[in-house]
């Protein structure tokens, strides 16, 4: 499935059936929200099978399609995992978690305070970071990377707050850090239609597709933290070079020939109608 990702958004679909599937989709959250309370603390697996649950009946609701194409064909490199999200354009976004393995996420405080599904962030044992607070969201990042180093799966944005306009924002180091300190695979992760489903300050969520690619695995294994700012730049290359809108098209086209990634035939794609 091609999924652009641009800089236009599609019309704001009318207030009635949008404030309706708002109204089914606040119930869908409530019912799972007290699964999940009910659950998480005896069983993770459980409280994550009910989670994407949550979020597949989420996209059932507002017609959303999302797909995976993996450049690695499910061959992921030695674990940990760190899955690092190269561009955040949308709350939309957190609903592709669903067609990833069970992981545990770094929150703003922001999301964690959305009642119900930013909720489930504590019970789902994820780190919340208030990232005004440099000091504090240092150590939230360490004691995640703690986690990751004793072999649990993360997910963290790189950007660490979602872009207005579809552009990438600065990146932060923290990632990186966290990725090298633990010795981590790094699976660049980029999304493609989020934006277009759900505007940076907008409530209403358009019917579109959203595709998550999963980049060439980066291991970790043997660098170490004078190596942070080369993996930076190969991060921020491989972000530009996937999202055509922050760089010359013609400069797209080219690096993907030179350096390969999600050409044709080069990546494995599973499409999750509507949540599965």
């Amino acid at each position: 499935m091609n999924v652009t990702n641009t800089t236009d958004v599609p019309e704001r679909p009318p207030f009635l059936p949008s404030a309706a599937r708002v109204i089914v989709s606040s119930v869908n959250s409530l019912l799972h929200f007290v699964s999940l309370l009910i659950v998480s603390p005896f069983s993770r697996s459980t409280a994550w099978a009910i989670y994407m649950h949550w979020g597949k009946m989420a996209c059932r609701i507002f017609a959303i399609r999302v797909s995976l194409c993996d450049d690695n064909k499910g061959d992921r490199g030695p674990k940990p995992h760190l899955y690092v999200w190269l561009n955040q354009t949308s709350l939309a976004e957190i609903l592709t978690l669903q067609v990833l393995p069970p992981l545990h996420k770094i929150a703003n405080v922001e999301y964690a305070a959305m009642p119900l599904v930013g909720w489930a962030c504590l019970l789902l044992q994820d780190v919340v970071i208030i990232r005004q607070w440099k000091n504090q969201a240092k150590r939230g990042i360490e004691r995640a990377g703690a986690r990751l180093a004793r072999g649990e799966t993360w997910a963290i944005s790189i950007e660490g707050a979602r872009s207005p306009d579809g552009q990438l924002l600065p990146y932060k180091k923290g990632p990186i850090i966290m990725a090298l300190s633990a010795q981590a695979t790094i699976i660049p992760m980029v999304i493609k239609g989020g934006r277009e489903v759900m505007p940076r300050g907008e409530w209403r969520i358009r019917r579109a597709d959203i595709e998550v690619r999963l980049l060439k695995a980066i291991p970790t294994r043997g660098l170490t933290y004078d190596d942070r700012n080369s993996v930076y730049q190969q991060l921020r290359q491989l972000a530009e070079r996937e999202l055509p809108h922050v760089g010359a098209p013609q400069q797209h086209a080219a690096s993907a020939m030179n350096h390969g990634g999600s050409q044709t035939g080069e990546s494995t794609c599973v499409q999750q109608p509507y949540g599965g």
